[in-house]
């Protein structure tokens, strides 16, 4: 048997069968039946004490003894505890010890000799060994911490100079506590006993004090060393992206919540400088391509000097896009040379673009019937919930024309370049821009320009502006040397988000002025939608344009139901099954939305025609397209993209859009005539949309991804101070990214359960409903022979217009004499060397 004795290494075996302890804590030497059987014999005697009533008695006769011996309780407790040398080996005193030590009573003897209980309802408390006991329980407790914090040590330890992006964002919140609170028990009770009373532990229900505590022990792991700051590289890398003030930094790092303001400058260039290496190692790897944008700054000053003035600045702001779908293969260059010297010799025709149209008409129109379907069974007083039918093949969604797929695997990888103080607008911006960019990315030597303009192929995705440049350097130097001079490596691909504003503003101009006819303007003004008056590329204009349209187009379909259906009420239309509301959804395409509607409306003579009904069937076709192209953006269906651009060409033509006129038909020329097959289905796949998260219905443009990218220069992540610089904020872009996961990361992990990342939109249908009263009170869906609008208020038909032939015809005469010359295929590299 061994016993509890802690502190002797003279302990050895005795006649009693007590052996030593070979550990500093001596209760590992206990087994669980030695450990009963000494507490057994306690207990028995103790009943045998109670049930005889004369305990009090023989305590008496032993401290009675104990006076004739000449000791008292004190000297004997003093005696008995590893004090005395003959009494530490003596095998019945180790024995007796070693009962008291495991014994049921030495807790309740402890807790008595700190706290006696109390005899009597009022009267001052016996103190007993309080002062003892706190004493030595905050030595002990105080030993105990400090071998947890030494235990903390392989959990925090982070040397300062170490930063990444994935050590960053290794770091899970809940992991951490789980292991804080294993390393650091006594440590974490303390903390969590300050922070949290059990009155709150009862009351609340999501909120628990494990965050707080375990950033009370992250500050005082900092306390101890510099390099125990794991956590508070963290919060400063987070607390940057939030754009938090120097001088706050400053206070926190007094704190030990963060690092300094240095550290964090310094931080942000390791994330920028790591960024740029990982680029370098990505784009040699993988296929890629560009996109860029200007980005416009304005450098506030304090102080006014000749040197020192507030000035609006303008620079370049570029994205290098990684493709790691492992289906994606680089463009052959040599192929993708030839077919477009041979494509180029045999243009896209008018009659070409009819024939597109031709083809993806019986496929718009069976979306835009679901999509009436649809806005029907979305309506309130519909209730599509407690519809009979309301699970109907009818009403399941069409089939996705070519779906891009979803998963984290496909979330587009993408590295930010350094932002240059290089304007757009020029060509000599733009030629010194793609300089910038080759330098960065280290493909600016004779042996990386050769092996671009002959091997490589790169896309590159912008606005309107920005195609336009590239197109335009290209035509200007088609005769140069080699063809990377020619630039000839470089294929222009626009970008939808700025095709939809143009489509916006298009309507806009076609459908806004127009008060009598029920136009954007009357409906407007109804809703008190402010700042829609004159488009603009600016502000959330955009946003407020897209929702103004999607609200009529809603209110104007609810009316055309119950126009169609001859009914007051939608829910009346509940009684219907699924093929009877497709059948009627059918015949509102077809009589309400469509060009034979209009005209079989306008063959009639002047007199039998009805311009606001005329007004409304157009705009009922036009906004159908326009929802159909929207929705395939955020579903990722780049078939209904190049389904929708012939009918987009029309609008652009009809409209005198000329810029985005030519934008489609270089797009449609390049897909049906200079591009190989290999060329098309990778810029389809690869070039036209983005998905950041991989998640469904979550699809975005390339150039709206470079807008939000230039918002986060400019706003988001901005350089902050008077002494901010293009330099800095090139220096800093590259860390976007990172500072872009790592933010989302801590938010999810951290406070997940207190906010989202996007805001709650107002509930819209008080508007949509007081829109369809009033097109049902101007009976907008019900021609009305001779109600006829002043000239300036009739609406223009831009896509019967931009399809007639002779107008199509007219169209790309004028395209192909600004296109391109013939290109010189010279590859004299010997005299770039030379030079």
């Amino acid at each position: 048997m061994h016993t509890l004795d802690s502190d002797s290494d003279s302990d050895s075996d005795s006649d009693s069968g007590l052996g030593s302890r070979s550990s500093g804590n001596s209760q590992a030497g206990i087994t669980a039946q030695q450990h009963s059987s000494f507490r057994s014999q306690t207990r028995s005697l103790r009943y045998a004490l109670e049930h005889s009533g004369d305990i009090a008695a023989r305590v008496r006769l032993v401290l009675d003894y104990m006076k004739t011996q000449g000791l008292n309780l004190p000297l004997f407790l003093w005696a008995l505890s590893w004090n005395d040398s003959d009494l530490t080996s003596d095998a019945t005193v180790r024995y007796a010890r070693t009962t008291l030590m495991v014994s049921e009573e030495l807790p309740v003897i402890l807790r008595n000799w700190y706290r006696p209980p109390r005899v009597h309802g009022k009267g001052t408390r016996t103190v007993a060994a309080r002062d003892a006991f706190s004493k030595i329980a905050t030595d002990i407790v105080q030993d105990t911490i400090f071998d947890e914090m030494q235990a903390l040590k392989p959990l925090m330890c982070s040397p300062q100079a170490e930063l990444s992006e994935e050590s960053l964002l290794a770091i899970r919140w809940s992991d951490m506590i789980a292991e804080t609170k294993t390393a650091a028990p006594t440590l974490w009770r303390l903390l969590q006993g300050a922070a949290y009373t059990t009155q709150q532990a009862k009351r609340n229900v999501q909120k628990d004090p494990d965050s707080s505590v375990l950033t009370m022990i992250s500050i005082a792991c900092f306390s101890r060393s510099h390099n125990m700051c794991l956590l508070p590289k963290w919060f400063t890398i987070y607390l940057k992206s939030c754009g938090l003030a120097s001088k706050a930094f400053e206070t926190l790092h007094v704190l030990g919540i963060c690092m300094s303001q240095t550290w964090m400058y310094c931080g942000i260039n390791t994330i920028a400088s790591a960024a740029h290496s990982t680029l370098h190692s990505d784009i040699a790897k993988f296929p890629w391509f560009g996109i860029h944008d200007n980005v416009n700054i304005a450098f506030r000053v304090q102080e006014q000097r000749l040197d020192n003035q507030s000035r609006f600045d303008s620079g370049m702001a570029g994205t290098i896009v990684i493709i790691k779908n492992p289906d994606a293969v680089a463009p052959d260059n040599r192929a993708v040379q030839a077919q477009l010297t041979i494509g180029s010799e045999n243009p896209i025709t008018p009659h070409d673009i009819l024939a597109l149209e031709a083809a993806a008409a019986p496929h718009i129109r069976r979306r835009a019937i679901t999509r009436i379907l649809h806005v029907l069974l979305d309506t309130p007083s519909f209730d599509r919930s407690t519809y009979q039918y309301k699970d109907d093949q009818v009403f399941a969604r069409p089939t996705p024309v070519h779906q891009l797929p979803t998963g984290p695997e496909h979330a587009t990888c993408q590295y930010m370049l350094d932002t240059v103080h290089i304007e757009e607008a020029s060509y000599e911006g733009n030629d010194q821009v793609f300089a910038a960019w080759w330098r960065q990315l280290k493909l600016d030597s004779l042996q990386e320009k050769q092996k671009s303009g002959t091997e490589r192929i790169h896309v590159w995705v912008g606005d309107q502006m920005t195609c336009s440049r590239i197109r335009g350097l290209q035509k200007a130097r088609s005769q140069d040397r080699n063809s990377f001079e020619r630039m000839a490596h470089i294929v222009s691909q626009f970008g939808f988000f700025h095709a939809q504003i143009a489509l916006e503003h298009s309507f806009h101009s076609q459908y806004y002025a127009s008060r009598g006819g029920c136009g954007l303007v009357q409906s407007f003004d109804l809703l008190h939608r402010k700042g829609l008056h004159s488009p603009s590329v600016k502000g959330n204009f955009h946003h407020a344009l897209q929702e103004g349209l999607r609200h009529v187009a809603e209110a104007r379909f609810r009316d055309a139901w119950c126009r169609i259906a001859r009914i007051s009420d939608l829910k009346a239309l509940r009684t219907k099954k699924p093929h009877e509301l497709l059948a009627l959804a059918t015949q509102l395409v077809d009589t309400l939305a469509s060009t034979e509607a209009l005209q079989l409306h306008l063959a009639k003579p002047r007199a039998g025609q009805d311009d606001v009904f005329r007004h409304s069937v157009q705009w009922n076709r036009d906004i159908l397209d326009y929802l159909d192209l929207d929705d395939a953006i955020s579903a990722g269906d780049i078939g209904i993209l190049e389904e929708q651009l012939p009918r987009m060409l029309f609008r652009f033509v009809g409209g005198g859009s000329s810029n985005y006129t030519i934008e489609v038909l270089e797009l449609l020329q390049s897909l049906h005539r200079e591009w190989t097959d290999d060329f098309r289905k990778y810029v389809r796949e690869n070039c036209w949309l983005a998905n950041t998260t991989g998640r469904p219905n979550a699809f975005l443009p390339y150039d709206m991804l470079q807008e939000h990218n230039v918002r986060d220069i400019k706003q988001t992540f901005m350089t902050q101070g008077p002494y901010i610089s293009w330099e800095y904020i090139g220096k800093t872009s590259a860390a976007i990214p990172c500072q872009r996961k790592l933010k989302d990361h801590i938010e999810a992990e951290v406070n997940s359960f207190l906010r989202g990342k996007s805001h709650t939109s107002p509930e819209a249908e008080a508007d949509i409903t007081r829109l369809q009263a009033s097109y049902s009170a101007s009976k907008v869906h019900t021609p009305t022979p001779g109600r006829h609008l002043p000239g300036k208020e009739r609406v223009k038909d831009y896509i019967h217009i931009g399809a007639a032939i002779p107008k199509l015809r007219n169209t790309f005469t004028r395209w192909l004499g600004g296109r391109m010359s013939p290109r010189s295929t010279r590859e004299a590299w010997d005299e770039v060397l030379t030079e």
